[in-house]
């Protein structure tokens, strides 16, 4: 697998900049294209100001290219009509990204289609998802937090991480939580990780099964304890990741933290 063509809800603020920021930085290390996609609502066929907003939109969009981070990256730039956020990966073209990569700034959000619209991107999309919680200058990833339960499903979706992986050659950091709720004992823990080490086979890495009293504050301890620079996770519907963004207990991992996370649905 390779990273050929990565996609970016822009929405002009501040937000979905920081997005494209790290965006740029990934297709210039692997030559991929950036596909960068507005979607907008307009006010039904005959309404006389729809013109003028798709006229407004292609202005600002035509502008993009300039900003100095984009230089000599190739870029593609479209506008999806009357789209909701859940509903763009219906679009042929962009079911076939390799990458999304989106900003969010935490529980509420912002306007358009990122903040508070990418935990629905994150359940949803076919493809890997990378959430940008800030600005970065320039995206660097020397440690990465795979957290994991490490079952078989885990250990074969790591694959679709490696493109990703293989541009910054991280030390790898494979973490297991675990819970009173859901405890599962160190013999156990360690033959699952053993598994995905036989499979991946990792230069650099470290394993760990850490005790919290949540999921959620287990990957940020531990994350905030190593200084990461990425959280990377797979998705199980209501279980799992999205819990982790969109449950009772859980933007802590989103919504309120710095890092970078890279998920993938399974």
């Amino acid at each position: 697998m390779e990273l050929k063509h990565i996609l970016v809800p822009y929405d002009f603020s501040e937000c979905a900049t920081d997005a494209l920021r790290v965006a740029a930085k990934l297709a210039k290390l692997s030559g991929a294209m950036l596909h960068l996609v507005h979607v907008y609502e307009d006010m039904g066929d005959f309404h006389a100001s729809n013109q003028k907003v798709r006229d407004d939109i292609e202005l600002r969009l035509d502008k993009v290219p300039e900003l100095p981070f984009l230089e000599g990256i190739p870029m593609k730039r479209f506008m999806l009509r009357q789209f909701g956020i859940t509903e763009i990966f219906k679009n042929d073209q962009l079911r076939g990204m390799d990458l999304v990569v989106m900003g969010s700034n935490g529980a509420r959000g912002i306007r358009g289609v990122v903040g508070s619209n990418t935990q629905r991107v994150v359940r949803i999309a076919p493809m890997p998802v990378l959430v940008i919680k800030h600005k970065v200058e320039d995206f660097e990833v020397n440690d990465l937090v795979y957290a994991s339960n490490f079952t078989p499903e885990d250990i074969v979706k790591f694959d679709i991480f490696m493109p990703i992986v293989r541009l910054f050659d991280p030390k790898i950091h494979l973490l297991k939580v675990n819970t009173p709720g859901s405890f599962q004992r160190s013999a156990d823990s360690y033959k699952a990780i053993d598994a995905f080490l036989q499979r991946h086979e990792l230069k650099k890495y470290t394993t760990t099964i850490y005790n919290d009293l949540s999921v959620e504050e287990g990957i940020l301890d531990f994350s905030r304890g190593i200084d990461a620079d990425m959280i990377a996770m797979a998705t199980h519907g209501r279980k799992g990741f999205f819990h982790v963004v969109n449950g009772s207990l859980t933007e802590d991992i989103v919504n309120h933290t710095t890092f970078p996370v890279l998920s993938v649905k399974l």
